[in-house]
């Protein structure tokens, strides 16, 4: 096999990148390349502190870098570690990191080792899942951003090399590369699947050309889809933005509010026949407003049903009284003010007066200047009793806004939500005391249409 790599480098020259490095073979081969290739990188390793050792390997890839005179910066993951979803918290924790580290450096750019093996890996893993877009694996180039931080645009240029290829030239450069242990540790599914996908693609049953192709060839088709609407509106967030009058497939904006997007409306084509574009809509707009449920299957969906999904309600009830009802995504209240078996709500955090805060991934808030400093950001519904809160579909939806409370008082509502709130809460008894103590509004930016297109990931 040969020892040299052949790697698209994707940005302009001159232009500086970071480099993720772990210490593996992958990511050093990868550093070492751009080392030698001559751009202006900066190393960045995260050091998990998840088992022994780990800072060792961050300073072998320190010592390498500073031999070569490349600047290098750990990043430590601090704090109490889940006691499960330890891998899903860890790569979280880990691009928030990243993340950060880019925008302090005012570094736009940041590179990873994945490579084809990797892609095959997870289009199989999401393949097992049932996943509809999901199958177009990782994308070589997106957004993603720590909280409501600046967007960073993430490259995998390595997607096009096999694994083994990174590996053989890492040995052949001489670069201390180790192995993390917990590659070989069968408890994690994507190890289960490795060592599966190698037998199958020894016997000659399914290969990692294979599932990249089907990678490829899902992106596309999903690429095609997103242009399909660009020609048809023009520009995503306008779609998101009305109602059509021709096809009727389209979310509506709530209560006459523009570009403040509580949930999404969706009338099936055919009235009450559901078909497999629609599920298809139903699950990227639960993606958007609930949890990411990219590789889950749509549960069936029935006229004057309501359906709990990914942290969304989906809501068809109106169906029994109009052929034509719309089915009506919104944000699951119980996800954010806590469950019946007491699985806990949304944990309020203090709001320091310009303070800017990711909330719930659905929108960025921007505290005011002005704002007193003892407030805390927490969903509106947190304030109310859980019962006035959850009693309308109107209350519920508000329910899971943000808001700025001091305390259990009420100071400040979104901008765009007010004359919603103030409806929604019309014919409580205490409504009007529950209002009295507003001295203000905030930004709240919507990131609904961000996250239907998935262009964008917060960490």
């Amino acid at each position: 096999m040969t020892t040299d790599l052949q790697i698209p480098w994707p940005l302009p020259p001159g232009e500086a990148a970071a480099i993720a490095v772990s210490g593996g073979a992958d990511s050093f081969a990868l550093l070492h390349w751009a080392w030698k290739a001559g751009h202006p990188i900066v190393a960045l390793t995260v050091d998990h502190q998840l088992r022994e050792g780990s800072a060792e390997e961050a300073q072998a890839v320190r010592t390498f870098c500073s031999e070569r005179n490349i600047a290098h910066e750990t990043l430590i993951w601090r704090g109490e570690k889940p006691s499960t979803g330890i891998q899903a918290a860890a790569r979280e924790a880990r691009y928030r990191l990243l993340c950060q580290a880019c925008e302090r450096m005012g570094i736009e750019h940041l590179l990873t080792a994945h490579t084809a093996d990797d892609q095959a890996e997870t289009v199989f893993m999401r393949l097992r899942r049932g996943a509809g877009r999901g199958l177009a694996g990782m994308p070589s180039e997106r957004k993603i951003a720590a909280g409501p931080g600046a967007l960073i645009t993430l490259h995998r240029p390595m997607l096009g090399l096999r694994r083994e290829a990174a590996r053989a030239y890492a040995e052949a450069q001489g670069v201390p590369f180790v192995d993390d242990p917990s590659n070989d540790d069968e408890k994690y599914e994507r190890v289960r699947v490795r060592a599966l996908l190698a037998a199958l693609e020894q016997q000659g049953l399914l290969t990692v050309e294979a599932l990249c192709g089907t990678s490829a060839r899902a992106a596309a088709i999903q690429e095609a889809i997103s242009s399909g609407f660009e020609h048809s509106t023009g520009d995503i967030s306008y779609l998101l933005g009305r109602q059509s009058d021709d096809q009727g497939v389209f979310p509506a904006d709530r209560d006459g509010i523009p570009k403040f997007l509580f949930d999404a409306e969706l009338v099936p084509e055919h009235g009450g026949a559901i078909e497999d574009w629609d599920y298809e809509l139903v699950r990227a707009f639960a993606s958007a407003i609930g949890d990411d449920c990219t590789d889950r299957p749509i549960p069936e969906l029935q006229p004057c049903s309501r359906t709990t999904f990914a942290g969304v309600v989906i809501d068809w009830r109106d169906a029994e009284e109009d052929y034509w009802a719309p089915i009506v995504i919104l944000r699951e209240p119980a996800a954010l003010l806590g469950r019946a078996d007491g699985t806990p709500g949304f944990t309020p955090v203090p709001a320091p007066s310009g303070s800017k805060h990711l909330y719930d991934r659905r929108f960025i808030v921007t505290v005011p200047v002005q704002a007193r400093a003892s407030l805390d950001l927490r969903p509106l519904g947190q304030l109310m009793p859980r019962d006035i809160a959850t009693s309308t579909r109107a209350r519920q939806r508000i329910a899971t806004l943000p808001c700025l409370a001091e305390g259990d008082l009420l100071r400040y509502l979104p901008e765009q939500a007010q004359d919603a709130v103030t409806q929604a809460l019309a014919g409580w008894k205490q409504g009007d005391a529950f209002l009295s103590h507003l001295e203000g509004t905030f930004q709240a930016r919507s990131l609904l249409s961000e996250r239907f297109v998935g262009d964008v990931i917060r960490y």
